[in-house]
């Protein structure tokens, strides 16, 4: 990630001229209502916000990448370990549908926090049974305004916490996409910003930025949040994409507390333009992953190795396998390596020309954001809810599914899509 520099700054310096809203924080009230205005009924689903994008997923039923603001559900796993997937080649389609608007009513019945019945399972590249909310407000901890989708459902139950963190040079608000379509399977999901410029990051403030978040709803919530979205901040999951995935790895490694961690093409690299390992920007892989004791799943992108304007977003010298081959025996690793798939490809469409800057994937890529949406929710139920039922999706007979259709790489070299 040291080749960006001067590539990634004027990269960076172009997207805040043509694109300043993806870098800023969002401007909701954080007093405002618990449903945003664009997520108040089902009927909002079906507006031409379904039209994302060809970047993101072209399929009519596929959302658009600009999804409502909405709250997401807390994704906390409980204590659960499996065996050794090891490190798995392939990665799966992700275009289900955004989780927005076009769910149940708020009187559905919410899912249930218990063990499922492990012989019925879900089909998660379908909306949950949730309907979305969204907060804006600060948390303790973090920087800035953080964006809280919640699920909008009445009940007792509470819902797993999941802490999201962004890419380098990236927001809060660049990941709607995916997040409001986990929080539709009933989690909190809240993505959190942290301190840091193109010209100076602290990798370490990245995972304490996750850390602080899952403190402050364990205590009670941010100030502010909705005493109803009923987040079981018990089980709580680090998420985050590129450094953010990097981050959540960190905090996974550091805070027991949180119970399996899911990063989106994570890098262990340091993207400044003055990039270097030093104690704010260490290399985690191999040196710390052996500390590995909770699940970890992974995604990565075959594209990301591919050089763009002189840089490779993802070198295969640092991407998500070198943190699978760092982790020690018997650890819980699961990885998915999305076919054709870009680093930036995670990102909702639009985001400028920082996204420009890293090598994409062939269009359309519906079946892929499918499977990226699909097989996150799998996880989150596997490890977060422990549902048997969904062990299927990230290391069984529907991962080998998209493995034969070629949504996910098989991880032969022979079927390695070409760099342009």
């Amino acid at each position: 990630m040291a080749s960006r520099s001067t590539t990634l700054l004027l990269a960076t310096l172009a997207l805040a001229a043509c694109a300043p809203d993806k870098l800023a924080t969002p401007t909701h009230d954080a007093a405002t209502s618990d449903v945003a205005p664009d997520v108040s009924s089902a009927d909002a689903a079906e507006s031409p916000d379904a039209t994302a994008p060809d970047s993101a997923a072209s399929d009519a039923s596929a959302p658009d990448a600009s999804a409502p603001d909405v709250t997401v559900a807390d994704a906390t796993a409980p204590d659960v370990m499996v065996t050794d997937t090891g490190v798995p080649d392939a990665a799966r389609d992700a275009s289900a549908p955004d989780v927005m608007i076009d769910t149940p009513p708020p009187d559905v019945t919410p899912v249930d926090a218990a063990v499922p019945d492990a012989s019925v399972a879900a089909d998660y590249t379908q909306l949950g049974p949730h309907r979305v909310a969204l907060w804006t407000g600060s948390i303790t901890g973090t920087q800035g305004t953080a964006r809280v989708f919640y699920p909008m459902t009445a009940g007792t139950t509470r819902f797993p916490l999941v802490v999201f963190a962004h890419g380098f040079q990236l927001g809060v608000n660049n990941y709607d996409r995916v997040l409001t379509h986990i929080t539709s399977w009933g989690y909190v999901v809240a993505s959190v910003d942290y301190p840091g410029s193109i010209l100076s990051v602290d990798h370490r403030n990245v995972q304490a930025a996750l850390s602080a978040a899952r403190a402050a709803f364990a205590s009670g919530g941010p100030s502010g949040f909705p005493a109803g979205a009923r987040v079981d901040a018990a089980r709580a999951v680090a998420m985050g994409h590129s450094l953010g995935g990097k981050g959540a790895i960190m905090a996974l490694l550091d805070d027991n507390l949180f119970a399996a961690g899911l990063a989106l093409d994570p890098v262990d690299d340091n993207p400044s333009p003055l990039g270097r390992i030093t104690d704010a920007t260490p290399s985690i892989a191999p040196e710390r992953m052996g500390g590995l004791m909770r699940p970890l799943g992974m995604f990565g992108a075959t594209q990301s190795r591919c050089s763009q304007l002189g840089q490779s977003c993802a070198p295969e010298s640092s991407d998500y396998r070198q943190f699978a081959m760092a982790s020690p025996p018997g650890a819980t690793v699961l990885t998915w390596a999305l076919r054709n798939f870009g680093h930036m490809d995670f990102v909702d469409p639009g985001c400028g020309f920082v996204c420009g800057t890293c090598r994409g994937g062939a269009a359309p890529l519906d079946s892929r954001v499918a499977a990226l949406k699909a097989i996150s929710v799998a996880f989150l139920e596997r490890y977060a809810r422990g549902d048997l039922s969904a062990q299927s999706w990230v290391s069984g007979d529907r991962r080998t599914a998209w493995v034969r259709d070629g949504t996910l790489w098989d991880g032969a070299a022979s079927t390695l899509p070409a760099c342009p």
